[in-house]
């Protein structure tokens, strides 16, 4: 949990910080997008892509919920991910990707002011329908990662049968990219970088978790090279079992309805 808020705060100082240097959109027009120039401007569309980021994620608490061994599943890479590009984005500002965007005014100020303003995006998950209109986090779509995370957890910790769920979930992500777009939210090389980075990146973290000899055999070499990845999954024995549970005491009944669902 300390590794969770950490890095969520981060990433909330991070846009504070890329809001205040951003390009001015009277000297620096949007830059050319094969895609946006050729994608009609939707306002609504960014809100749906959020609606379906939610969906995803109250999805993904429900599996979470029942679950059990919910507290060892790899979701330590999200975080990782996250830091890690958000910073990035410090150094690498790129133009407003459209002249309808509205962002929320500047913060020049005190660093007390800031910090105010972080907490609020911290507190409204970043998300534009709850009032969060920072500019300048280019280069990187951080809804892209969101969405695709979420559908690559579901998808990796129910059972294969559950194939509905699955065709579900990526059409989710698959609609929510296209919203992204469609709101001219960020450059079509934006939301490239970030499925491809983090598709790659959670499944090279679970080949690695997955693998005993790896993780058993080479400590020191793991403990050095990847000591976050060390100290969250050296507990891990190998893949983990998608198992169920009830975590609260449940009438047997209402039991036996559910676990027929996982079955």
């Amino acid at each position: 949990m300390v590794y969770f808020f950490s890095v969520t705060w981060i990433t909330a100082i991070v846009m504070v910080i890329v809001h205040d240097r951003v390009p001015d959109m009277q000297t620096y027009p949007p830059l050319p997008d094969i895609f946006l120039d050729n994608i009609p401007y939707m306002p609504w569309a960014f809100s749906m892509c959020e609606l379906t980021g939610i969906i995803l994620f109250l999805i993904w608490m429900a599996i979470l919920f029942f679950h059990k061994h919910r507290y060892d599943t790899h979701f330590f890479v999200s975080l990782y991910l996250y830091v890690s590009l958000k910073l990035v984005i410090v150094y690498i500002l790129a133009p407003y990707t459209s002249l309808f965007f509205i962002c929320s005014e500047l913060y020049n100020g005190e660093w007390r002011d800031k910090i105010r303003t972080a907490f609020l995006i911290w507190l409204g998950g970043g998300m534009s329908i709850q009032g969060v209109r920072t500019c300048g986090d280019y280069m990187f779509s951080g809804h892209t990662v969101a969405l695709t995370l979420l559908n690559f957890f579901i998808t990796e910790y129910t059972p294969r049968s559950m194939y509905y769920l699955h065709t579900f979930t990526w059409v989710l992500n698959i609609f929510g990219i296209f919203f992204i777009l469609a709101g001219h939210e960020h450059y079509s090389i934006d939301i490239f970088i970030a499925f491809y980075i983090s598709t790659r990146l959670f499944l090279y973290y679970h080949a690695l978790a997955n693998n005993r000899a790896f993780v058993r055999d080479d400590r020191r070499r793991t403990r050095i090279w990847f000591p976050l990845f060390y100290f969250f999954e050296s507990g891990v024995d190998g893949p983990v079992p998608n198992e169920y549970e009830w975590p609260v005491s449940i009438p047997e009944k209402v039991q036996r309805l559910v676990s027929q669902f996982f079955v």
